[in-house]
């Protein structure tokens, strides 16, 4: 708001000094003097090329605050979106953790099983039914 007020001021003094100095040209070059009917013209159109100034100058605020406004709302949303995502993945890196430490303990435990079988098969006999053992005896003595 400083810069468009300094912008503003230096503007007017700028259009002030033309005007003295087109006061002075004027003066210079004696021009014919104007008539009342000829200055109320003047004096209108001059009052109209303000009021056309004004009314832009207060649109071009009106758009500038909006453009602010709308940076702001964007700022707010783009920090809530951050904030969201910081904590989305604070919670995603824990179920990580979570998931990798259950499936380790799951590989061990299948570990571990796979090594009881393996043990066990090694020390007690099979239960499934032998062939060729005792089978024959039994066979022959029908009576």
């Amino acid at each position: 708001m400083a810069k468009s007020e300094n912008l503003e001021e230096s503007i007017v003094e700028a259009l002030q000094r033309k005007v003295r100095q087109g006061t002075q040209t004027a003066k210079r070059e004696s021009l014919p003097a104007l008539d009342s009917k000829d200055r109320r013209v003047s004096t209108r159109t001059a009052k109209s090329l303000t009021q056309t100034c004004d009314e832009a100058a207060a649109e071009i605020q009106e758009t500038g605050q909006t453009v602010v406004n709308i940076a702001n709302t964007i700022a707010a949303e783009t920090e809530a979106l951050a904030e969201l995502l910081r904590k989305h993945g604070t919670a995603i890196s824990a179920r990580v953790e979570q998931f990798i430490t259950l499936s380790d303990r799951v590989k061990h435990k299948m570990r571990d099983a796979h090594d009881d079988i393996d043990r066990t098969s090694e020390v007690t006999p099979s239960l499934a039914p032998q062939a060729g053992h005792g089978d024959e005896d039994e066979q022959e003595t029908p009576v």
